[in-house]
């Protein structure tokens, strides 16, 4: 039953703060489960990263229908905590605020199929064989050779940098785009930005993640890829085969 009288916030936060009891028995947030064809999977991200489905469902749906259209289902979109509010000031016909962004995304027509490391082996060999090696030790070198001033003139003009190896029964492209921007006013110009692309093999099943990056930059990547690291990680964690 829930109490009749509720603590004011404050004083709530500072018993928080100085009972270590109470700390421990604070809510966490809770888990999210998705569902790839039939298979439940638990979705949890690095900190500071929080599912925004449900807090900002208008944007949720405008980008799950822009992903659709691409032959893909969006099945979690997180943000930083702290750009929550920025979006939240956001109205759903104006462009969200730049930040770094994670992404879960299934291909509709790889959803049905199970796939076993063999099988997956198959399709990590083929994109390694056709796009460069890169880690993080080579990023700088690779940034400071490619010509990727296109990506600065055309809006959705894509360079995939190369393919990295970021964990177990995964494959991760590492992209640099452009994308369209504004500012408040009225100016247009194309934004660059940096994603990982990982496809990874959980439960039988492929899922796509993304990580990106608001800037092209050899720290923005680098970020990005120990991030797509962590997370890697963590997901496999959470869904023990």
């Amino acid at each position: 039953m829930r109490p009749a009288r509720l603590l004011p916030s404050a004083l709530l936060l500072l018993m928080l703060a100085l009972c270590p009891a109470a700390r421990a028995a604070a809510p966490t947030p809770p888990q999210i489960v998705v569902i790839v064809d039939q298979t439940p999977i638990i979705i949890e991200a690095p900190k500071p990263f929080v599912d925004v489905s449900r807090i900002l469902p208008d944007l949720f749906a405008q980008r799950s229908n822009a992903i659709a259209t691409g032959g893909n289902r969006l099945l979690a979109w997180l943000i930083p905590v702290l750009s929550v509010k920025e979006h939240l000031d956001t109205k759903v016909n104006e462009k969200a605020p730049r930040c770094r962004t994670l992404q879960v995304q299934v291909i509709k027509d790889m959803e049905l199929p199970r796939f076993d490391t063999k099988s997956f082996k198959a399709i990590r060999d083929e994109n390694k064989a056709a796009y460069r090696e890169i880690n993080e030790d080579t990023v700088e070198t690779l940034l400071g050779v490619l010509d990727l001033r296109q990506l600065t003139q055309k809006s959705g003009a894509q360079n995939i940098l190369g393919a990295a190896d970021l964990g177990p029964d995964s494959i991760t492209l590492c992209i640099a785009m452009g994308t369209e921007g504004s500012d408040q006013f009225g100016g247009r110009e194309v934004e660059t930005a940096v994603t990982c692309a990982t496809y990874m093999l959980l439960k039988g099943k492929i899922i796509y993640l993304s990580v990106s990056g608001p800037e092209l930059s050899v720290k923005e990547l680098r970020n990005a890829m120990r991030l797509t690291r962590e997370w890697i990680v963590l997901l496999r964690d959470r869904n023990p085969n």
